[in-house]
């Protein structure tokens, strides 16, 4: 698709107006995009509702045939785009990031949304904390409706060994850090197709301080068809090459929880197919899965891990209702 770009002024906030004698920082984020019309306005409503005068805000859309470049060009110089062809995810961040000149950044996902306040809240975080170079807070699983499904129990108080060792519990749309501190660590990896967010957590927790902030901060839109979650085993071993990386031998532990989970949900399908020896092979793996480490197994007695169990139960439990109310 012939590449398209509007530029727009800085966004002022709604409620505060700047005035020469402010000193805020200017915050830039960027939003990738592809053929997510549905969604793409209540991501782009949230941030241009921030209470927040010094934003920058940037879609970087990836040649969308769903109207998305129709409904960009409604908002005129609200915002700035570009829709052009790809590279995936992390080359449209990387190469937005690169356009944009903002002291923090951030990235909200097309089908996300911010809380109102979050924007003002990272930065009173960070300015108040100079030595922090990542900051995160609280986050929220909404539906395709928008509406409320619960919290992201996943969320914990910030430790780089469990980041490293355990998973990761830093919901990206929530999570806001520095620009020379992004640009030190070296920016993206665009080689990875899901952890690339992860991936930049921990390299930036190994050279910077991380702070937690416990406040709602954004909405991540569970829709049982975001490439986390179609991930699969691929991911999984994605996630597994990122670990070894920084240390960690194998999957962390959240993972192995995960792909023993993966493998008892094969065998549950080859159950009701009646292929009893694969089905045996499956939940076999899936036990070992988690007793291959000790980290892993020790989790079963976490009630935090169990937590976070429930809650997944309910979101693809909610995935499974709409996919039977499908003509």
């Amino acid at each position: 698709m012939k590449k398209r770009a509007m530029k727009a002024r800085p966004i002022m906030g709604s409620s505060v107006a700047s005035s020469p004698g402010d000193d805020l920082p200017r915050v830039s984020l960027v939003t990738p995009s592809y053929n997510a019309a549905p969604y793409l306005r209540a991501a782009i409503d949230s941030v241009l509702g921030q209470d927040y005068p010094n934003i920058e805000y940037l879609i970087m859309d990836g040649g969308s045939t769903d109207g998305t470049v129709e409904l960009l060009e409604e908002f005129g110089d609200k915002l700035r785009w570009i829709s052009e062809k790809d590279d995936g995810q992390a080359d449209a961040l990387a190469r937005g990031f690169e356009q944009i000149d903002g002291a923090i950044l951030g990235w909200l996902n097309a089908d996300d949304v911010l809380k109102p306040g979050a924007i003002r809240a990272a930065v009173d975080a960070l300015r108040a904390h100079p030595a922090a170079a990542l900051i995160y807070g609280n986050a929220d699983f909404i539906d395709a409706a928008g509406q409320t499904i619960g919290p992201c129990t996943v969320v914990e108080p910030y430790s780089l060994h469990r980041l490293i060792h355990y998973g990761d519990y830093i919901i990206q749309p929530a999570a806001f850090f520095s620009r020379s501190a992004y640009e030190s660590v070296g920016g993206l990896d665009k080689t990875l197709n899901w952890a690339m967010d992860w991936d930049l957590w921990i390299r930036l927790a190994r050279d910077y301080d991380v702070l937690y902030i416990d406040k709602d901060l954004a909405s991540y839109r569970w829709l049982g068809s975001n490439k986390t979650a179609e991930g699969g085993f691929a991911r999984l071993e994605e996630v597994e090459a990122v670990a070894g990386r920084y240390g960690c031998k194998g999957l962390p532990a959240y993972f192995r929880l995960e792909k023993a989970r993966l493998y008892a949900a094969r065998g549950k399908q080859n159950l009701k197919q009646r292929k009893f020896v694969p089905m045996l092979g499956d939940l076999a793996k899936a036990g070992a899965t988690i007793f291959s480490a000790r980290s892993s197994a020790k989790c079963l007695f976490s009630p935090h891990v169990w937590r976070n169990y429930r809650t997944a139960k309910v979101l693809y439990r909610q995935v499974a209702e709409l996919g039977s109310e499908l003509p």
